[in-house]
């Protein structure tokens, strides 16, 4: 298994890349047959390396969905692949709102960015439960999570809509162990400081929150997390994105900042194994830590400059991040990571390299890739030298390139 899966959310394309080869395929979703217009956000392939699940936003003039398609044919030289549309599975209809918390900035080192207050209803973060044959998404911008059974033939069939106010809101995906005996569920958001721990049956696919593990004590914690990754069945590592108060901060309250977190599922305990750093050569998190990948016994993170505006770029899409990183860390002791080195852009990145958005494992474990929507750049890591064997760029198409997925992961 060696394809990545994306999409370009500004030109509405599928983007297919292979990881042996170095080569990247796309596909105009306007051209597939029986496609209705709508606004990608993730894309899934499942392990046959075949079907594929596209998830768009309910954005004016589009309704969210989750579209299932078939890649019949891929060719890798031409750069383009043979498509078919298999269903499309209707969610919301055009202009739902998001239902986001109220919050206002309360102090300078935290501002509270648009890019956090979507106007409209978002689908994010498609992810299997391993063993079975369910799928499932989560609307980060409300308190829902849908489960669906997938059918010999790669179409959905749902079984599971799930909601639980303040336990599911702003989640932003259930990520399963290999085992599919535990779901972790993050929020992504600004003061949410605890994980939630979720089952979900292997007969009927229901989800449930069982319970939840705080990011440090009640009154310092870590917040605001967009992925977490599995070490094995029991242990995993996040990272905690919020850098100071706002206004949902209890009085007294402190944030830890820019952190990464050992999570015990058996222990139900959450640990600060990686604390902030004010330089780019400290050996600590320097941007927000938007994602975490585990690979070649090594912690990989996306440090995303996710708090500063972009002067002249005001409303736009990629209006923030000044820069971006990959920091990269032995963890023999998961307990204690050592520092190996910093990607910097103008060094090991393109100098133009801003916001390390999501970083995704292959498969195999031997590459790491790391994108940009903001600056258009996918990188692929050679997880045996740490260097950068591949640099993908608007020059080769990609347009706010998003929601990867390397096939025969979890999510």
């Amino acid at each position: 298994m060696h394809i990545l899966t994306g999409v370009n959310m500004m030109s509405k394309e599928l983007v297919l890349v292979n990881a042996e080869e170095d080569k990247l395929a796309k596909v105009v979703l306007g051209d597939v047959v029986g496609w209705k217009p709508a606004t990608p956000q993730h894309a899934l392939m499942a392990p046959d390396e075949q079907t594929v699940y596209i998830t768009t936003d309910a954005l004016p003039p589009f309704r969210a969905s989750i579209v299932v398609l078939r890649v019949n044919d891929i060719d890798w030289d031409c750069g383009t692949a043979e498509v078919e549309l298999l269903q499309i599975v209707a969610l919301d209809v055009v202009g739902t709102p998001s239902d986001m918390p109220n919050v206002v900035q309360t102090d300078p080192s935290q501002p509270i960015m648009p890019w956090t207050r979507p106007l409209y209803l978002q689908t994010h973060a498609p992810t299997l439960r391993p063993h079975t044959d369910f799928l499932y998404v989560a609307h980060y911008t409300d308190d829902r999570l849908r489960g669906y059974r997938i059918r010999r033939d790669g179409t959905l069939d749902q079984c599971v809509l799930y909601s639980d106010r303040d336990l599911t809101r702003q989640t932003h995906g259930v990520s399963f162990n290999d085992a599919g005996t535990v779901g972790l569920g993050v929020g992504y958001d600004y003061d949410m400081g605890e994980l939630r721990i979720h089952h979900a049956d292997a007969v009927t696919g229901e989800l449930r929150v069982t319970r939840t593990i705080r990011l440090g004590t009640t009154t310092k914690y870590g917040a605001f997390v967009h992925h977490a990754a599995w070490i094995d069945d029991r242990y995993a590592y996040l990272g905690a994105m919020q850098v100071g108060p706002t206004s949902r901060t209890l009085p007294g309250d402190e944030l830890v900042g820019a952190s990464v977190w050992l999570i015990d599922t058996e222990l139900n305990t959450a640990e600060c194994v990686i604390e902030p750093t004010f330089s780019e050569l400290g050996e600590g998190m320097y941007r927000s830590p938007s994602d975490v990948a585990v690979a070649a016994g090594k912690l990989y993170v996306a440090e995303e400059d996710s708090w500063s505006a972009v002067p002249g770029m005001p409303g736009m899409p990629a209006s923030y991040g000044r820069d971006g990183f990959v920091s990269i860390w032995d963890i023999s002791d998961p307990a204690k990571p050592f520092f190996i080195k910093r990607l910097r852009p103008g060094h090991e990145l393109p100098s133009d390299f801003r916001n390390a958005h999501t970083i995704t494992a292959t498969f195999d474990r031997d590459s790491v890739f790391v994108s940009s929507f903001v600056s258009d750049y996918l990188v692929r890591i050679d997880t045996t030298t740490d260097t950068v064997a591949k640099v993908y760029s608007a020059a080769d198409g990609l347009a706010m390139f998003h929601g990867e997925f390397a096939v025969g992961r979890n999510g």
